[in-house]
């Protein structure tokens, strides 16, 4: 099983908490998925953690879960103590995911974390009052940009605090 791999891993159980939480800001779970079906790693402090110059941008929480009937999800997510799309760098928030999903996950842990996922979701988690009707040009920028990612095209979602995690479901029980 991935969660108990990614628990146990040398140096991603370092990385490894409860919850997904900055700045008064987290995501929830739904209260049917089970705490030990998945896993929560702070890919920042991984970044943080390195004595390199060049210290790339990364997301605050990649959580990978177990999905129902078989299969696993992910879920990035980025979390912003910001009220308006003007707080926030576009480059910057495109740098974290890009990082986490071309070098976090393809590159230095590809052996256990790039898997071809049942479901993954890119989640920016601000203040902003995303549906107000004029989110400002950087928000409808990064909503329109995509990701080409494991034979998949992922989009960035944004939410208001807090929004939960839902289970996922294995796609031979989709329809």
């Amino acid at each position: 099983m991935i969660i108990e791999r990614i628990k146990k891993h040398e140096i991603l159980s370092q990385y490894v908490e409860d919850t997904c939480c900055e700045n008064e800001i987290c995501v929830t779970f739904d209260e049917q998925i089970p705490f030990d079906s998945y896993a929560i790693i702070k890919v920042d402090k991984f970044y943080n953690s390195l004595n390199i110059e060049h210290r790339p941008a990364s997301i605050d929480c990649l959580i990978v879960k177990k999905c129902i009937d078989g299969g696993y999800g992910m879920t990035l997510v980025e979390l912003k103590n910001i009220k308006s799309s003007s707080a926030f760098e576009f480059e910057n928030i495109k740098e974290k995911f890009e990082t986490t999903l071309f070098d976090f996950i393809k590159e230095k842990f590809k052996e256990i974390l790039y898997i071809n996922y049942e479901e993954i979701k890119l989640f920016f988690v601000s203040k902003n009052e995303i549906y107000k009707r004029d989110l400002g040009l950087k928000m409808e920028t990064l909503i329109e940009t995509r990701f080409k990612f494991n034979g998949k095209t992922l989009m960035i979602i944004p939410k208001m605090p807090n929004p939960t995690i839902k289970n996922c479901y294995a796609k031979k029980y989709q329809q």
